[in-house]
């Protein structure tokens, strides 16, 4: 009897991301040409994003956990009803009612299981068997978690006030959200808390000149003839000194009563300075686009500040509490980049790069070491590049060009340049920081590393495979955010779409295409305050902040993601391939379902092309040690090959896996193995 042939294996390792422009024959199988949502793992594989949720302040909606209490019932239950327990006092709010059953969430307290009693404001409904905090169900466990993050989603607000989020600032363990007003007549700061946005009032500031003696942190000022009273919350000295008598610059004022004139200003009943006006209110021009960075000046660890500009407003100093404008002496006061480098505050105007005095971030003096750098064209993107306080440089760009500005203070700055002109530059709010700088450029999303020469710099265009996207996208971009922990740079258009680059090492690993229902306007990147575990939240035109890289969804809508492979012909780009089987490898730690297809024979309509089949997988695990009884899975797994049949024949094969579900947490495309005969030569 003739053998027969053996099944041959192909291996497709799933890496290298979205390629728009290399010749099919000449790219890995692994590549896809089409998709969305799926990220490039630093660790291999194509990764499921995670979503992003709604954020004020209040518990985050991914964090919601839900009880099933098996009951019976003497009365009606309804979802959104408030469940007490009589003898216990635990609560919870029922978010589904199945037969025999009640599915709480926001439980506070613990149920009883001997028969206790259940109450609905305070009248009576029945009675409770047993409870559990997780069901064994993989689907109607993620089912049961949706529901309850719904539930806290829908207690969470929009920044009060009108358009789209401004700027957002994560400091000290809260948010800071600028938006305008409900006028859009003025920009208001509000910072999260427990009951969600917060606005943030405002200070005074007093101009004060002739200052004899010091005014401190904490002093009530007096006006010597009116009698009007103030707490200082900060001095800034703008020029001249105490000690001789020529102090001049601004007071910022807490807790005003009266008003003040033009008198002297004492402290204690002493004369310490003379004021040149009123205690004017400190207001904020609304339609900017707010850039923040967190700094230190003071050293320590309370000397933390957010500083920012908005392109139509004074620059700023702002602790969480107190708000400082910053006066530079500009006719037109209105900074639109800043940065913190060499203890010193840089802020552009236009094509002017000015820099403040030397470890005072709020005075802008050449007496006491400020000054001024010219560009050849408006500054985009301001970046400090990896280095030490000895080497480290100041990237300063513009649309188009780049210059490096080396030194530490006005004594030594030398501006570079970089490039020539029209050779490349960056778009504003596109700057990234991992192993080195990123920026998006006219080229595409490119690096400026170091190079073996001391002091200089070479960079390239990492986004040649996707350009006709970047090229389309390019002049859209709204902000740019970097995630360390998976070694990503991301940037964002006002479409609502998105790219992430993965590096590892300085060598770019892949890039993903990403598109979400809500346009990203402005980022912020993030450390917990509690356990040091890295956030990143975002601004968008209805009004939110959005935590990312959080939950199962879009806040409450499914997440769409895809990926289209190249064709692979298994090396044999002529011969017919009988194809039988695929399997896929898929890690992550939920429940996760998606649907498989694929086309053959580059989709050709003389081939019988097939339907696509769902699957389903378990990546649940429980280890000993890392996990809370009774709230685990047995049989859940980390790892699952799942084996999908294959049909027909054709020179080669493209698989196309999707997902789109509001329930699974994110999973990881490993490896596909596909087996095949081979058959006849092509004709």
């Amino acid at each position: 009897m003739k053998n027969l042939p053996s099944p041959q294996l192909e291996l497709i390792a799933l890496a290298g991301g979205y390629d728009q422009v290399t010749p099919t024959l000449s790219l890995r199988p692994g590549f896809f040409r089409r998709g969305a949502n799926f990220e490039c793992s630093i660790n291999g594989g194509y990764t499921r994003i995670a979503g992003y949720e709604a954020f004020d302040g209040r518990p985050n909606p991914s964090a919601a956990r839900y009880t099933v209490l098996t009951v019976t019932l003497t009365a009606t239950v309804s979802v959104g009803d408030t469940v007490e327990g009589v003898t216990s006092g635990a609560t919870g709010k029922v978010i589904l009612a199945p037969t025999g059953e009640l599915v709480l969430t926001k439980v506070v307290g613990e149920f009883d299981f001997e028969g206790e009693d259940l109450e609905v404001s305070s009248s009576p409904v029945g009675s409770l068997t047993t409870y559990t905090t997780m069901i064994a169900d993989a689907l109607t466990d993620a089912q049961y978690r949706a529901l309850a993050a719904n539930d806290y989603r829908a207690d969470i607000g929009a920044v009060p006030g009108s358009g789209p989020i401004r700027g957002v600032e994560y400091y000290g363990g809260v948010v800071y959200a600028w938006r305008d007003n409900a006028g859009a007549t003025a920009l208001v700061i509000h910072k999260s808390t427990s009951s969600g946005w917060s606005a943030i009032t405002l200070p005074r500031e007093l101009t004060f000149n002739n200052g004899t003696v010091l005014i401190a942190e904490g002093n009530t000022v007096t006006g010597g003839t009116s009698g009007a009273t103030g707490v200082v919350a900060r001095v800034t000295v703008e020029s001249g000194s105490f000690g001789a008598g020529t102090a001049a610059g601004r007071l910022i004022l807490t807790g005003v009563t009266g008003t003040f004139g033009t008198e002297a200003l004492n402290v204690s009943a002493s004369p310490v300075a003379q004021t040149s006006g009123g205690a004017v209110q400190i207001t904020l021009a609304p339609g900017g686009r707010v850039q923040t960075v967190v700094a230190n000046f003071g050293g320590g660890v309370n000397n933390r500040r957010i500083y920012g500009c908005d392109g139509v407003n004074r620059a700023f100093e702002f602790d969480g509490v107190t708000f400082v404008p910053i006066s530079t002496g500009m006719a037109a006061d209105t900074p639109d980049n800043i940065i913190a480098h060499k203890l010193h505050l840089f802020l552009s105007f236009g094509s002017s790069l000015q820099f403040s005095s030397i470890n005072e971030p709020r005075t802008f003096n050449v007496i006491t070491g400020a000054g001024e750098i010219a560009m050849n064209d408006n500054i985009t993107v301001l970046q400090v590049l990896p280095g030490d306080q000895t080497n480290g440089a100041l990237a300063v760009y513009t649309e188009r060009e780049t210059a490096v500005l080396y030194g530490s203070s006005s004594a030594n700055f030398l501006l570079t340049t970089f490039n020539v002109e029209g050779s490349g530059g960056a778009y504003q709010y596109t700057g990234g920081n991992l192993d080195q700088g990123y920026v998006l450029s006219n080229h595409g999303v490119t690096g400026l590393a170091t190079t073996l020469n001391f002091g200089n710099f070479a960079s390239a265009a990492l986004t040649m495979k996707i350009r006709p996207f970047v090229q389309r996208k390019k002049g859209l971009a709204t902000a740019a955010i970097t995630n360390t922990e998976k070694g990503q740079y991301r940037v964002f258009f006002s479409d609502g779409t998105g790219l992430y680059l993965t590096l590892f090492n300085g060598k770019l690993v892949g890039i993903s295409p990403i598109q979400f229902d809500t346009p990203v306007v402005c980022a912020c990147n993030g450390e917990n305050a509690s356990d040091g575990v890295e956030i990143h939240y975002f601004g968008s035109t209805d009004g939110f902040v959005y935590r990312l890289d959080a939950g199962t969804s879009f806040n409450g809508s499914p997440i769409p993601a895809s990926v289209s492979l190249n064709f692979s012909g298994a090396g044999s780009t002529r011969q017919i391939k009988a194809y039988l089987k695929a399997s896929v490898e898929v890690t992550g730690d939920g429940y996760a379902e998606f649907d498989f297809g694929y086309s053959l024979g580059y989709a050709s309509p003389d081939i019988e092309q097939p339907a696509d089949v769902s699957e389903t997988t378990d990546l649940r695990s429980a280890y000993w040690d890392e996990f809370i009884w009774d709230n685990f899975v047995w049989d859940g797994r980390g790892v699952s090959p799942n084996e999908i049949p294959l049909y027909g024949s054709a020179e080669n094969i493209s698989i196309i896996i999707s997902s789109n579900s509001d329930l699974f947490r994110p999973f990881t495309l490993n490896s596909i193995i596909v087996h095949y005969m081979a058959r006849r030569g092509l004709r």
